[in-house]
């Protein structure tokens, strides 16, 4: 069946060429491949806008959704549902049933067990009420933590009716009933940032998971001069108990907590306003302190306009969580969920079980980050490595796919490449899922298209900040492209403008992200500076982002401004591209690139696979029995990643300083743990230049010591700037010279070094291996020596 497979792709192949060159068959003097794309795969499936007009240029320079045509911005996904407290009691009222449910051990197998959308609601009532019989005052006034986990666990000692606690989205949901305001904080976050929190916000009440962190807000109560109330998901111990009677703090359990507002005389709720402040999102500090991200509840409703592009239901459709819910990216995605009557399964806090709980609950969407999809993509390709004849037929059945989803602009699991080739990877991700979301990071385009193609569904990429309560653009269903993240969001307007000492200039090769609309944060809490600093005077938001939209006007990301850097022969590098290229290799699992200002070389710290590593030193090498931290300091491995890195950069045309030089291999691995990423797998860069600042430092002192050792020079016409001579010349005068500097001197001081009776031209003398200027004269004799 493979064999006939391949040659029917063969044979399609050749009659779409013939047909895309012969002149017989055409209709009105139009080719009829050109007349109907269709013609193979069936129609092209309709996109909202023109795929090549996706934007409208406005008068001050900003862009907008071009299906809006001429008129105004829109500020919510559905008429009267511009507040996450209406947003999720709508859910029931299109069929929702079951909102919230976890995978439980039954008679010995795993089971999903779920609670109603009604079981919710009224189960954050409860919470509510408790809250205000502690004359915690109703309003925005009054902010409230929650310090914790996703939180899906079953808890035994619970009644029959609230025998399943989700007790981080209903502790959210209990604060909106009378327009309190949430403030989440990441489960990794350090001591330092959550007093800092705690403080600013004047908590007095915060929602944990465990006794562990029960018992340090109390232990550092003196750094924590608000806080009064603590209520812990999981069963306090008698110890803990009274470890916060003698601190004069009081604590409940969840489920304590609960009952003690079942039993309070109810009180009518206090529904916020569109404009009442929802949460304060506080960013997950890639650089600095913390900041304060206000966020309303018109803000976060206005962002879920970008599940438009969703294939979605209303009523009974799966969404499986798994990212931080403090995180703006994975709440946005859970409240446009709720929104549509959405059941969200929670996974079991195990990463490498996160595959069988897709299977388990067979959603129809899931948001996730690209470290997974390229875990994903390496996965499957990993079975094929030494199967030649089964990697052929994969990769040409990704061939015929991806064609397939660019003549019809759709994504299909019924092909007859789906039934006999693709059906057990698809499995993987289950029956009916239809979209994979893509946010918080660049992805590596081999993955995505491997996913489009291998799995048969739309791969979205979108693009947005905590400022802007998630998503600003979303790719549009049927644009077929990979690096692009679409264009704006209805709700909002993006903006360019030049960043001319970083050389990025809009009318040539992009500029600054600024973005204004209904999805935009008014400021940072208690930040007037920062807040002042962030927006333009028309009233745009400075991203920090630079970017560039496309001839079809959608927008591309470059890097981070503050990220991009310029090396000491005046070129501009953005690290963020090198390393989502260099993820393509089967040797990275992570990979951090470093720069110095000072250094005409990148390096690279790469986490390696442990998996390839061990299989690729086994086969190329002979190298067998050493452990992973073992083959990380083998230099001989660390020499060939860095030489297929210099493959890729070749292999996509990039110029040669935007490669590495040195390549280090580490068996630690970056996670929000250790601090070396955020709670979204995006690098701290800071964190991660600082703890290997060692291995960075021999880096250079190798590349130094072997870069000056032969010296590479190329002879250029001073007319013309062309090469008119190019060899290795070796002089002896230069062995002792040990850097740069000495070198530059030397040169340009004597020029009696070389001499010949051939005319006078301009040489540029170029350490290549640099690609750096190191001095140029003008001379009348020339002899090589």
């Amino acid at each position: 069946m493979a064999y006939r497979g391949l040659n029917l792709i063969t044979r399609q192949a050749i009659v779409r060429s013939t047909f895309r060159h012969a002149n017989l068959l055409t209709r009105n003097n139009i080719s009829l491949i050109c007349h109907d794309r269709g013609f193979f795969f069936g129609k092209r499936r309709e996109p909202k806008c023109d795929l090549k007009n996706q934007s409208i240029v406005q008068e001050d320079g900003g862009r907008k959704a071009a299906w809006l045509g001429d008129g105004p911005l829109h500020h919510g996904w559905f008429d009267g549902t511009l507040t996450t407290y209406t947003a999720i009691r709508r859910g029931p009222t299109v069929g929702g049933k079951e909102m919230l449910g976890t995978r439980v051990m039954k008679d010995g197998k795993l089971e999903w067990k779920w609670i109603t959308y009604d079981q919710a609601i009224e189960m954050s009532d409860h919470v509510s009420q408790a809250i205000r019989k502690l004359g915690i005052e109703t309003g925005e006034e009054s902010k409230i933590g929650i310090y914790s986990k996703n939180r899906p666990e079953v808890n035994s000692f619970f009644s029959v009716e609230a025998s399943f606690l989700f007790q981080w989205v209903i502790s959210d949901m209990s604060l909106h009933n009378f327009s309190n305001v949430s403030v989440p904080l990441y489960d990794t976050i350090t001591n330092d940032d959550m007093h800092y929190i705690t403080n600013l916000c004047e908590l007095k009440m915060m929602f944990v998971d465990l006794e562990e962190k029960t018992k340090q807000l109390i232990r550092d109560k003196s750094y924590l001069s608000t806080l009064k109330y603590i209520v812990q998901y999981d069963k306090v111990s008698p110890e803990t108990k009274e470890l916060a009677r003698e601190n004069d703090f009081q604590i409940w359990s969840f489920e304590e907590f609960m009952e003690m507002g079942k039993r309070e005389k109810p009180r009518q709720h206090v529904p916020p306003t569109p404009e009442t402040l929802a949460t304060i999102s506080f960013t997950s500090g890639t650089t600095g302190r913390p900041k304060g991200v206000m966020l309303t509840h018109l803000n976060l409703c206005s962002a879920t306009m970008s599940c438009d592009e969703f294939d979605q239901k209303e009523g009974g459709d799966g969404y499986l969580s798994y990212l931080p819910l403090a995180h703006i990216y994975e709440r946005l995605c859970t409240l446009a969920n709720f929104s549509i009557g959405s059941k969200i399964g929670f996974f079991r806090g195990d990463p490498t079980l996160l595959m069988e709980d897709i299977q388990a609950l067979a959603p129809r969407s899931v948001a996730t980050v690209p470290r997974v999809i390229d875990k994903i993509h390496k996965g499957v390709m990993k079975q094929v490595v030494d199967k030649p004849v089964k990697r052929m037929i994969l990769k040409a059945a990704l061939t015929y796919k991806l064609h397939h989803y660019k003549m019809t602009g759709k994504a299909t699991r019924g092909t007859w490449v789906d039934k006999y080739i693709l059906n057990k990877i698809q499995m993987l991700l289950g029956p009916n899922i239809r979209q994979i979301i893509i946010g918080a990071a660049k992805s590596d385009a081999s993955s995505l298209e491997f996913m489009r193609g291998a799995f048969g569904i739309e791969v979205l990429e979108g693009y947005g900040q905590t400022e802007t309560s998630g998503p600003t653009t979303i790719q549009l269903v049927g644009d077929t492209r990979v690096a692009c993240v679409g264009p704006p969001m209805a709700c909002c307007l993006i903006k360019l403008v030049d960043v001319p000492d970083l050389g990025y200039f809009v009318n040539q090769n992009g500029g600054e992200i600024l973005v204004k609309g209904y999805n935009v944060t008014s400021g940072y809490y208690k930040n007037p500076d920062a807040t002042k600093s962030a927006f333009t005077e028309d009233g745009y938001m400075k991203t920090g982002d630079i970017g560039r939209f496309t001839p079809e006007g959608s927008l591309q990301i470059i890097d981070r401004r503050k990220n991009v850097f310029k090396l000491p022969q005046g070129k501009f590098v953005a690290p963020d591209l090198i390393e989502t290229l260099y993820t393509s290799s089967r040797f990275v699992q992570q990979i951090y690139v470093h720069g110095d200002l000072q250094k005409p070389w990148l390096v690279a710290v790469v986490v390696p696979d442990p998996d390839h590593l061990a299989g690729y030193a086994k086969l190329k090498h002979g190298i067998k029995g050493k452990t992973y931290e073992e083959l990380c300091n083998t230099p001989v491995l660390a020499e060939d990643c860095l030489r297929h890195f210099v493959q890729l950069t070749e292999g996509h045309k990039r110029p040669r300083y935007e490669g590495v030089y040195a390549v280090h291999l580490t068996p630690i691995a970056f996670t929000a743990q250790n601090g070396l990423t955020t709670p979204t797998l995006k690098n701290k860069r800071n964190a991660l230049s600082q703890f290997f600042k060692t291995d960075i430092e021999n880096m250079y002192k190798k590349i130094e010591a072997t870069e000056l050792t032969e010296l590479d020079f190329r002879i250029y016409n001073s007319q013309n700037l062309k090469i008119s001579e190019s060899q290795n010349l070796k002089f002896s005068s230069f062995q002792n010279l040990k850097t740069s500097k000495a070198l530059k001197f030397r040169i340009s001081e004597s020029s009696n070094l070389i001499n010949s009776e051939s005319p006078e031209f301009q040489i540029f003398i170029i350490v290549e291996t640099l690609n750096v200027e190191i001095s140029k004269f003008q001379i009348s004799k020339y002899q090589s020596t």
